[in-house]
């Protein structure tokens, strides 16, 4: 079974249809245009770089067709890709080229300095003139299912980056997966603006359109007011984003008039959508699926269907077809439903282990069940909700307290345009609540006020007892809130 030189038949099926939009420098590729240029660049990896199949190509560079390109190329001839987060300061790009010990290193001018500490390096400059060059010989190699195409290093917030094991297995059965739950046809078309160091920005809709022979806009990153206004001009039909991609583009002047016909529903993942934001899409018509997944075990893990949005509201939905599930206590043993614990999956979606990290890949995998580190309960209709994660948990007078369920009720409230809970150590209580909120344009609003109406809808012990009111909060590498750095932040308010 041919796992891995997807464009070839791409090619075969539709060679005229267009594949990807580069907004960047304003081309249109069809897929044999794509395939053809693939081609051209296996070959020059395979004779002029002398790579073969096993061999890790890192890459530094914000994202670019090139780029898309690139990883084509190298599966066509078993190479590995290692999309690195060039956000990292250069210290911590160079600890994850250590850990890689790639072959080659492919970068963008902007990040040049990585040739200072790199042996091979090979510019995007220097590809996009192989793009165009005559096609040299190329061996073509036929993956296995369970040949690693990718090394996607984990965001490191809570210790030292783990490169977890992309299959192609995996990269398979998450397109099924994905295709089944959101009824994908080749007609659809979406953006591309995820960088490519996160899972989301290859393996979300790019591999699964690519798959079916869908249409993608890729952006060199996300802007919200392009995106806003290539909905219509392109005919976007599944949105995806995390919610604060989501606000963004609420909030730009021209989201009011734009139209959205085109759109059969948005995908919100990475955490919970906030009700107000569900509620201005379905304004525009817009139903705002919520789903799940990890970059463990594929980001399409869960979908909710698009008449459950509103009914529903923050629900992920059903695990989609090929996905087992269970939810557990600290013992490994099942909880009842409706009961709170850790969510685990098994199935063929699921990762091949961490990059030579044996005690890692032992720690999260049992018996083929991912631990993924998040609580989930399951209602009784058979719905799924995230809690939060269990390390974001706190406990205060000894009730466990979910950030997440505190957040879905600040975030209701009419001032409030962000919010953001952690847990922080309380003399009397242990631990208690402390939220940061962002309030929107010129809307008012006290801590009192906003403990009282906390206090509508939550227990004692869940209301926050600190409030601090903030212009912004701080944004990720994959546009997530960052609690670590909230955290940080109180320890020096309480200092003061």
């Amino acid at each position: 079974m041919n796992y891995n030189n997807w464009l070839t038949k791409r090619e075969r099926y539709a060679p005229q249809k267009e594949a990807v939009i580069d907004t960047v420098g304003g081309k249109r590729y069809s897929y044999q245009e794509l395939n053809q240029k693939a081609n051209r660049l296996a070959g020059y990896l395979q004779q002029e770089c002398g790579l073969k199949a096993g061999d890790r190509l890192a890459v530094v560079s914000k994202n670019n067709v090139e780029y898309v390109i690139l990883f084509f190329a190298c599966a066509k001839v078993g190479v590995i890709m290692v999309p690195l987060n060039y956000r990292l300061p250069k210290a911590g790009l160079n600890e994850l080229l250590e850990d890689a010990d790639p072959h080659l290193v492919v970068y963008s001018d902007e990040f040049s300095f990585v040739k200072e500490d790199t042996a091979e390096v090979v510019s995007f400059n220097s590809i996009a003139k192989v793009l165009d060059s005559s096609q040299q010989d190329l061996e073509l190699y036929e993956a296995d299912a369970e040949d690693i195409a990718m090394i996607l290093y984990t965001s490191g917030t809570t210790g030292k980056s783990k490169g977890a094991m992309i299959s192609w297995r995996q990269i398979h059965w998450n397109s099924i997966n994905t295709e089944i739950s959101l009824e994908l046809t080749g007609q659809d078309c979406a953006f591309v603006n995820t960088p490519f160091y996160h899972t989301g920005g290859w393996h979300v809709l790019l591999m699964p359109l690519i798959h079916h022979g869908g249409k993608l806009v890729l952006q060199r990153e996300f802007d919200a007011a392009e995106c806003n206004e290539l909905i219509e001009k392109e005919g976007i039909t599944i949105l995806f984003g995390i919610p604060t991609m989501l606000r963004m583009m609420m909030e730009e002047s021209n989201f009011d008039e734009v139209d959205t016909s085109s759109v059969r529903f948005a995908i919100c993942g990475g955490e919970s959508c906030p009700i107000p934001i569900i509620n201005r899409y379905k304004e525009k018509g817009i139903p705002i699926r919520q789903g799940y997944g990890l970059t463990e075990a594929g980001p399409n893990c869960y979908s909710l269907p698009a008449e459950d949005a509103i009914r529903k509201k923050g629900s992920v939905g059903f695990p989609n077809f090929h996905i087992g599930v269970k939810i557990v206590n600290d013992n490994n043993e099942e909880v009842p439903q409706g009961e709170v614990g850790e969510l685990l999956m098994k199935g063929p979606h699921v990762f091949a282990g961490y990059w030579k990290n044996p005690e890692a890949t032992e720690e999260n995998i049992d018996e083929g069940w991912v631990h993924t580190g998040d609580l989930f309960r399951c209602d009784d209709d058979g719905y799924y909700y995230m809690v939060g994660r269990k390390k974001e948990m706190y406990i205060s007078g000894g009730e466990n307290v979910y950030p997440v369920q505190v957040e879905k009720v600040i975030y209701e409230h009419d001032a409030v345009a962000q919010v953001a809970v952690i847990g922080v150590p309380d003399e009397q209580w242990g631990e208690t609540g402390c939220a940061f909120v962002v309030l929107k344009d010129d809307a008012s609003l006290t801590k009192n006020e906003l403990q009282s109406y906390c206090r509508e809808y939550l227990a004692g012990y869940q209301i926050p007892k600190h409030i601090f009111f903030k212009d912004s909060l701080p944004i990720g590498d994959s546009n997530k809130i960052q609690k670590r750095d909230l955290e940080e932040e109180f320890k020096e308010i309480m200092h003061e």
